[in-house]
């Protein structure tokens, strides 16, 4: 997973394989499609609350994102 907030560039990706053990873990029957839907769609949560997370720390004059930015941000995002 690669994520770079200074210049907005965001790839990132989650294992398929991953996204669908978890699904499955919650005892449901998934396609491919949902299994690959809901992948895209944790990787543009993560990358927003990624990017807020990263204002957040600015804002306080940090480079560095610390679990209180995470969650700011998951509380703004969510």
């Amino acid at each position: 997973m690669v994520l770079n907030l200074r210049n907005k560039a965001k790839v990132m990706e989650y294992p398929f394989a991953v996204v669908e053990k978890m699904l499955k873990k919650s005892n449901l029957r998934v396609s491919e499609d949902a299994v690959k839907e809901l992948t895209g769609l944790l990787e543009e949560i993560t990358a927003d609350i990624a990017s807020e997370a990263d204002a957040n720390a600015r804002r306080a004059k940090r480079k560095t994102v610390n679990a209180d930015d995470i969650l700011a941000a998951k509380r703004k995002i969510l």
